[in-house]
């Protein structure tokens, strides 16, 4: 087992050069036993020392037995190992994962898997494509319907961001999880061809900043008409992520929002804030920035907006206020962080026939469009890609 892991993370320290990623599926589920079918293409089923192909609606079950990995199709208990895998035979493999315990929805996936246990809990590992994995994340964060040079422009941030976190699991054995604070994955881009052919267009382009290093790639649903300064949202300000106005956007469904607060509640919030309420005038307490402003200012105290807006649950951080009766009426801007690339402007942009690279410059500023091998931090790996791999685990994937 040692030696597997060791062989695991060179591969780790590599997969950049093959263009492949590893992603922990269904990453803080705990999950016991799962139902697995390939959907096209076929697959080598790896076992200890024993291969098994699997075809199209083949089913095998893959269960946890302590710290090993069980493996049964439907007559027959197949064994348990430290590990088992699934490899695809053909370059057009696509796997169906069902967990049965805990029961979640079917995904399906491309590529390759890898099974066993460790952190106590069964680990299900996608070896895949560079650039499935980013048309799978741009289907998930963006949805089906866009213009493809939306959808270029949405490549190249996911990407930026996948191969700026390549160690950010390293720790764990994987690059990246499905998970929100990576990037959310859950399999196979299915719904619109155009969004693989977006990330196949701008293969290996990343988006650098001034001194050619990887951007932060931010972006969000709506910003309003106007995006916001990292440095208002974020403790770490970037300059190329400065505020921008936006006319691209404004007329779309999440431009515009409205709450009503209780006027008490509203007033109970001021006051944890250290604001003497006892007083306050209604004219006091309202509030009409003609733009997107960091701080709420209410006699001597400013209260940051993002905090308005977390402890409300609201959508944005961009909104006026007003005194209606025994309500505090909120008339918001926007949905999300405001950060970086407003998606519904980009989308609007690209429907005009902006291309990807003028929607990317203009919500980043002084920004270059790069290939990833290209940039000097990573020149030596064109060296070890011209030279054949001697650390690929023949053991796993």
């Amino acid at each position: 087992m040692k030696h597997f892991f060791l062989v695991f993370f060179t591969f780790i320290s590599t997969i950049t050069l093959a263009q492949k990623l590893n992603i922990s599926l269904f990453n803080e589920e705990n999950l016991q036993t799962l139902l697995i079918t390939p959907v096209s293409g076929s697959y080598l089923l790896i076992y200890g020392d024993n291969e098994y192909i699997l075809y199209p609606n083949q089913i095998i079950y893959i269960s946890r037995s302590n710290d090993s990995i069980k493996v049964r199709d439907m007559a027959t208990n197949l064994g348990t190992w430290k590990r088992v895998s699934l490899v695809g035979r053909t370059g057009n493999d696509v796997i169906r994962i069902n967990p049965v315990s805990p029961s979640i929805p079917a995904r399906i996936y491309d590529d390759n898997l890898g099974f066993y246990v460790d952190f106590n809990r069964m680990m299900v590992i996608n070896l895949i494509d560079q650039e499935k994995y980013v048309a799978a994340v741009v289907e998930a964060e963006s949805g089906p319907s866009a213009h493809i040079e939306f959808y270029k422009a949405q490549s190249l941030l996911v990407r930026t961001y996948a191969l700026g976190h390549m160690e950010k699991h390293a720790g764990e054995g994987f690059n990246l999880c499905d998970e929100v604070h990576c990037q959310v994955y859950k399999g196979k881009s299915t719904k619109n061809p155009e969004i693989l052919k977006a990330a196949n267009e701008t293969k290996g382009q990343v988006v650098v900043d001034t001194s050619k290093t990887l951007i932060v790639g931010a972006f969000h649903a709506n910003c309003g008409g106007q995006t916001a300064n990292s440095g208002d949202v974020w403790i770490t300000p970037q300059p190329y992520l400065s505020s921008v106005v936006d006319p691209y956007c404004t007329s779309q469904r999440n431009a515009k929002w409205e709450v009503k607060i209780p006027l008490q509640a509203w007033l109970d919030f001021l006051k944890s804030k250290g604001v003497q309420t006892e007083e306050l005038t209604h004219k006091q307490i309202e509030f009409h920035p003609k733009e997107r402003v960091y701080k709420y200012t209410i006699g001597n105290v400013s209260i940051p907006m993002k905090e308005i807006r977390t402890h409300f649950n609201l959508r944005s951080a961009f909104f006026t206020v007003d005194v209606v009766s025994d309500f505090v009426k909120l008339k918001g801007r926007g949905y999300g962080h405001g950060v970086g690339m407003c998606q519904d402007g980009a989308m609007q942009m690209a429907k005009r026939g902006k291309t990807y690279e003028e929607i990317v410059k203009f919500y980043f500023k002084n920004v270059e469009i790069v290939k990833f091998l290209e940039l000097n931090n990573y020149s030596h790996e064109e060296e070890i890609l011209s030279q054949p791999d001697s650390t690929q685990p023949d053991d796993f994937f």
